[in-house]
This record gives structure tokens, sequence and C-alpha cells, in this order.
């Protein structure tokens, strides 16, 4: 069995487990993995000029739908694009250097690939990484390091029609994650949108404040956040698990919690930057020699990445499992005495997460990372129904009449989101109501045009126990019981 590693300070003081963003993310594992040492020559004009530039007049208004795009699966990746179904393209990854340098993905210029999206209106994005926390402070901190790079990266977008920069800088010190990574931020940010008004600067951040993080200060600071909503589980885990739970416990960490807590939740960034925030979710899982076939069994070694292709095609042969608790997919099977879980995500709990982001509002999804679906249509299919045709269908309509749905998550600790329609303006008033019937809280009392609405409902303040929340409008009262569990 390997030796596992733990940042005790961290866990023992929040009651949570290891997780992957605070050790090497999956974009690095994947990098280690799956690509290759080797430097692979372009397949086309290496200076760039038979790129042809975004053509606006295609680009969608639809909601952001932003996949990583790695080298190592340019080859065979760019047969299955649905470009119709994306709003960005990240090409990753532009290596940075600690003096501010910048090298190429292998195969680059990816020519084929650019003017595909570019025709069909879809953005491409340079992914600039540094995963070495020495490196990274020597960037942001040194400003002739910082100025090179914002230049080299300034001179990438030019040559090569980019429409804008991804900085996904990962392991940094806690002393660079906050006021030090932001100021750098917010002047590549100025610097980008001085000389090539419309382009992007985005950053790839950590579903998870594990400490010195100002994640509102950093959405202040660029265009938006690609909001890494994965590695809760992989090789340094104790146990078997998801990548991506989208709930658990109030005492471990899950996608849900962080878009409701103070990571990115209430008194954050949502909701006032919502428009900011990109949920990443995960096309790949992992693979554990565990020590039963019971759900999260003890890892006894963790034996690789697999990405969706595979364990989809896997899950077909020993029966793909249900984990309620994390609203995920796994399956195990025996080989001889030895036991082997795989945990990855499907098109069933990918779209709950999807149906996460847009009750929050946010800018859009995107994923980590295209290809590892390989020639599989389950999820570009998902996009088209929960992103695209949703969209497309609801531009014009107006809710049929007033609703009021059920919370989620529920039971709750301590926040939770109701959303409500109004079909036409009215005066709403949204309350809170004990068993008692004495109203706790009032969450809406204005005039709301027709439309679409979601609060949130903070109840740290308050003992556990049955609530009711009720809406009232014209004439109408509609009820729902949700439950604080502390």
């Amino acid at each position: 069995m390997k030796k596992l590693f733990y940042f005790f300070s961290l866990v023992l003081a929040l009651n949570f487990p290891v997780f992957g963003q605070e050790s090497v993310s999956v974009h690095e594992l994947h990098k280690k993995q799956f690509g290759s040492q080797t430097l692979h020559k372009s397949l086309f004009n290496e200076d760039g000029n038979d790129i042809i530039p975004l053509q606006t007049e295609n680009t969608t208004s639809l909601s952001t739908v932003f996949g990583y795009l790695p080298d190592w699966e340019y080859s065979s990746a760019r047969s299955y694009l649905q470009y119709n179904l994306l709003t960005h393209i990240a090409c990753f990854d532009f290596q940075a250097t600690s003096s501010g340098g910048l090298s190429n993905p292998s195969y680059w210029p990816w020519t084929d690939v650019i003017n595909n999206a570019h025709k069909n209106g879809v953005k491409i994005i340079m992914c600039v990484t540094n995963f070495t926390a020495a490196d990274i402070h020597n960037i942001i901190s040194v400003d002739a390091n910082k100025q090179a790079l914002i230049t080299n990266i300034k001179n990438k977008i030019k040559q090569y029609s980019l429409d804008g920069v991804n900085i996904d800088f990962e392991g940094l010190s806690k002393a660079d994650r906050g006021s030090l990574i932001n100021s750098f931020m917010l002047e590549l940010t100025n610097s980008v949108h001085a000389d090539f008004p419309g382009k992007e600067v985005s950053f790839a951040g950590p579903i998870v404040n594990w400490g010195g993080w100002d994640l509102l200060g950093l959405a202040k600071a660029c265009d938006y956040i690609f909001v890494m909503g994965y590695d809760f589980y992989g090789a340094w885990s104790e146990t078997s698990g998801p990548s991506a739970p989208l709930i658990g416990s109030s005492s471990t960490n899950n996608v849900s919690l962080a878009l409701s807590s103070t990571t990115y939740g209430y008194g954050s960034v949502l909701p006032s930057y919502s428009q900011k925030l990109i949920l990443g979710v995960p096309y790949y899982g992992n693979c554990w020699k565990v020590s039963s076939s019971a759900a999260y069994s003890q890892a006894l070694d963790h034996i690789r990445s697999m990405v969706f292709s595979s364990a989809a095609a896997e899950a077909k042969t020993y029966g793909l499992k249900w984990d309620a608790s994390s609203r995920t997919a796994w399956y195990c099977y025996q080989q001889g005495t030895d036991w082997y879980q795989v945990w990855f995500d499907t098109d069933s709990s990918l779209g709950l997460k999807y149906d996460l982001a847009a009750s929050k509002k946010m800018k859009g999804v995107g994923m980590w990372a295209l290809g590892q679906d390989g020639s599989r249509t389950e999820l570009w299919n998902l996009l088209k129904k929960k992103v695209i045709v949703s969209v497309e269908e609801g531009k014009n309509a107006l809710p049929s009449g007033f609703s009021l749905s059920q919370n989620y998550p529920n039971p709750f600790n301590p926040t939770t989101t109701i959303n409500y329609e109004v079909p036409k303006s009215a005066k709403v008033v949204l309350s809170v109501h004990d068993l008692l019937g004495r109203e706790v809280a009032v969450l809406v009392n204005e005039e709301k045009s027709a439309g679409s609405y979601s609060v949130t409902f903070e109840g740290s303040h308050m003992p556990s126990g049955v609530y009711f929340y009720s809406l009232m409008a014209e004439g109408y009262t509609l009820t729902k019981k949700f439950i604080l569990m502390k």
C-alpha cells in the first residue's frame, strides 16, 4: 500500500477529508499520466498566418460551455468535437516559466480546431499553467517576470487570433493566494482589455477555499472564474469515492456545499457575481484497489485515473451502481481475491450538476476535459438537452403560473436554495415559519416582474427542526416543508 499524505492542520481543523486541489491537481496528474514528454510538431503552418479570426456573427448568446482540450487529446478529439454545443475551447497547456517565459502545447498551432471553432462562433482560449509554488511566486511577485509573462500572453493572442487567456496556477503558497494573485490577475485583465478589447481573461479557481483565497476579489479582478468542481477524491484518498459529489453530509465537502457556503455562496461571490462563475465538471473518474465491495471502502492502492469513455465501457461489463449519498455513479469488480472500484460521473450525475449551476444562475458550465469521452455521444447529448435546447426553448417563454419548487438541498445546513416562478408582475412575499406558525424570516417582499427567481435561505442562527416556506401573491399561497439539520 502506497503511503498516503495529509495536510493535517487543515484536515483536523475543518474535519474534512484530504482534497486533491490541496495536493496535486487532476490537471497536473493527467498531464503526467496521459501527456507525452515529447513536444509534437505542428501539422500546420507554425506562424499562424492561416488562422481565421472569430466569426462574431456566429457567436451564441447561450449559456457558456467552456471545455478544456489537453494537447494529448488533440489528435483524436478534433474528429469528435461538436462545435455547436460549445462556446469556449481552452487549449491546454501553455506552460509558464518562473521568469515569465511561455511554451506552446504539442501540435501547436491547432489550426484546424481553431478555424472550425471560429467559423462556428466558438472562442479559443489559451490556458497558461504552472503548478509549482515557487515558480508562481516569482511570476506574480517580481515585476519583470510578471511583465514578461503578460507580454508573452498578448503576443500569443495576437499571433494566433486567440480570444482570451485562462490562468491555471495551482499549488500556490497560502500567502500568495490573496492580494498577490488577485493583483496579478487585475493587471493582466486590464492589459489584455486595453490592447484587445473584447478578449477574455479568466482563472481556474478551487472549489473549496482551503485558506488564503479572496475569491470575491478574484472574481472582481478578471472576467470570470472556472470553478474546478472536482478532485474531491483521488490518488491521495484514504477511501474510494466520487471525484465530484453533488451532495454530502454537513461535515464533508461537496459541490452543493461549496456553492452555498462562504466559499462561493451566501455572503461571498454568489449571488452578486453569479455571471462570473463557470461550474467545471469531471469527464473522468478514479480506479482503486480496495478492501471490499462496499462503497467508500478503504483504498489499498490508487490504480489510475479513468477517462469517461473507458469507465463507461467497463461499467457495462460490471454493472453500474448509484450512490445516493453523493448522487454519483460507481462500479466494482473482483480479480482473484482482490476488489477494485471505479467512481466516475455519468450523464445522470453531470445533469444534476448542470441543474445546480442553472439554479445558481451561473455563467455556465465547463469540463475537464474534452476528448475524455472519446467517440461516445452521451455527454454531448446531455449538453444539447440541458444547456442548448433548454435555453433555446426558454428564450421567450414565461411561466404559466405561480410556482414554488422544493428547496435544494433538503435537509440543509446552514443554507439552501428556493426557486419560484411568477407569470406576471405581482407583489410577492416569500416567508419562512416554524411549526407553530411563527414567522422567522421574510426572504422576498416586493413587486416582481414575470420570470423565474432563486433565493438563498441562511439558517445558521436557527435551531434544527422542521420549517415551512410560503409564497404568497395575488391570492395564491403555496407552501412547502424543509428541514434544517445541524
